[in-house]
């Protein structure tokens, strides 16, 4: 059985719980978009690209969540 797709603002939910500081400088850099547009993003200010969102979900897939790493 296939796993489920995430949407965009799933993988916008999931990234802002295991984002870390740089995360933004790097997403600009793989993604060709400002440092101010994906600040945009991640406030709500702006809806999320398809591009943006695979890249968010790409980069924090393997982190443990900010809640869980205090927690610990």
């Amino acid at each position: 059985m296939n796993k489920p797709k995430l949407n965009r603002s799933a993988k916008l939910t999931f990234f802002n719980a295991r984002k870390r500081q740089g995360d933004v400088s790097k997403l600009s850099e793989s993604t060709g978009y400002s440092i101010s547009h994906i600040t945009n993003v991640l406030a709500g200010r702006r809806s999320v690209s398809q591009t943006l969102a695979n890249e968010m979900y790409t980069i924090s897939r393997r982190r443990v969540k900010n809640s869980e790493k205090v927690a610990a």
